[in-house]
């Protein structure tokens, strides 16, 4: 998911995203890049850039899509549900017209003979799998799974500490994350990362009343696409859905486990079956003590893996479009993902680190309004990596910045812990 391929995954999580249903084909004529813009209501960041954000479901998502076509042009989308929540406009979707509906609709009468049945609720499809607990729904492109007994629900008062044990060589722990809608500590995600086109996302949900899953598009056939697989002596799910496989199965205790992978399905039934629960001690907390001036934290996630911060900064001059630039840092105790490339060797508080310098011509992302460019920002392309590892602590250090060298140098170097 590096620089652009953890998003795609996620994005093909998405329950309700806008081009979910067409990014292959938007792929064969152009180009298609992940999480490259902050999203802004009246002044104030609601989606940053280089973020995912968590949808109805508790799947990770793309927080936006840009598609580059083939001429050069650009164009920005947003899942429909955040647009729908930053605008305070209601969503639903219609399954026998396959319709999105926006605002409030009008409510209709049903007819004389069905007045009678219970009305329709989410997941009622949804059928029970011998041996399991989760209920299955696969239908209209999506990969569904509930928990049947919602009402039974407590809460939670860690994160889960299931994870992988084992990782075909060369993967490296590139990103961690969260929900922070629903029950509080109910979900939580990895992605692995190899040579910055090989992925990992392995997440673990716990029972809440919110359903787990995918789409993939109407057109998908999920149901034909389902085949069965064994993961630590238990049944399982998967699915290859374009050059995305799916892995999914459960544990006695309830907990719902999701693989997805461009890898195949012996290498994905390796990485499920060396999955367990590793308690971990929080890492220690540390602090950036000095930032180039104007940026503020927009957003930081805290397991016992990885802690990540990410931080923005705006600026506009009179009659020119809003500039926004953002970078993130991240620690953890186990080894992170760098870029492909050969990267340049740079010393950080005595330490030898290694720094990969970003593509030259990579451009930012834009917006438009009538053809008027009103903002500009950074896009994953354009951020520079300085990655470090203290040896007293064995904790990695991972700095991603549209900066110059020097400036990102000191940035690391003032990294402290409290």
């Amino acid at each position: 998911m590096k620089k652009q391929i953890p998003s795609f995954f996620t994005g093909f999580a998405s329950a309700v995203l806008l081009l979910a249903l067409c990014t292959t084909a938007l792929a064969a004529s152009g180009k298609v890049s992940y999480n490259f813009v902050n999203v802004a209501l009246n002044a104030e960041t609601k989606i940053t850039a280089g973020q995912d954000i968590t949808a109805a479901n508790g799947q990770k998502v793309p927080g936006t899509i840009l598609f580059t076509d083939a001429a050069g042009g650009k164009t920005n989308y947003l899942p429909i549900r955040a647009v729908s929540e930053l605008l305070g406009v209601e969503i639903g979707y219609d399954s026998a017209t396959k319709t999105i509906l926006l605002g409030s609709q009008p409510k209709q009468e049903a007819p004389e003979e069905e007045s009678e049945q219970e009305p329709h609720e989410p997941g009622s499809e949804a059928v029970a799998v011998s041996g399991r607990q989760w209920l299955r729904e696969l239908k209209d492109g999506g990969i569904h799974y509930y928990w049947p007994k919602a009402s039974e629900v407590s809460q939670y008062t860690d994160l889960p500490a299931f994870q992988p044990t084992w990782l075909p060589e060369g993967f490296a722990l590139s990103g961690v994350g969260v929900s922070p809608i629903g029950i509080p500590n109910s979900t939580v995600g990895w992605n692995y990362e190899k040579d910055g086109k090989y992925l990992v996302s392995f997440t673990c949900y716990r029972p809440t009343e919110k359903p787990c899953g995918s789409g993939h598009g109407v057109e998908v056939d999920t149901a034909a696409l389902l085949r069965a697989a064994t993961v630590q002596g238990r049944s399982a799910d998967f699915y290859q859905i374009h050059n995305v496989a799916n892995l999914v199965w459960e544990e006695s205790a309830g907990n719902l486990f999701w693989l997805e992978s461009n890898l195949d399905q012996a290498t994905l039934e390796k990485i499920a079956n060396s999955v367990k629960e590793v308690k971990e001690e929080a890492l220690p907390v540390y602090q950036m003590e000095w930032i180039p001036d104007g940026f503020r934290k927009s957003a930081s996630t805290v397991t016992p893996q990885m802690v990540t911060e990410s931080w923005s900064r705006e600026t506009q001059t009179e009659g020119q479009p809003r500039n926004r630039t953002h970078f993130r840092w991240y620690y953890s105790r186990e080894p992170q993902a760098a870029p492909a490339g050969s990267p340049e060797t740079v010393t950080v508080k005595g330490v030898q680190a290694q720094y990969w310098a970003a593509d030259p011509n990579a451009e930012p992302s834009t917006a438009s309004v009538d053809g008027k460019v009103i903002s500009i920002s950074t896009t994953e392309a354009q951020m520079n990596t300085l990655l470090w590892t203290d040896p007293q602590t064995n904790i990695t250090f991972r700095l991603l910045a549209p900066l110059d060298k020097d400036v990102m140098i000191r940035m690391a170097e003032s990294i402290t812990r409290k």
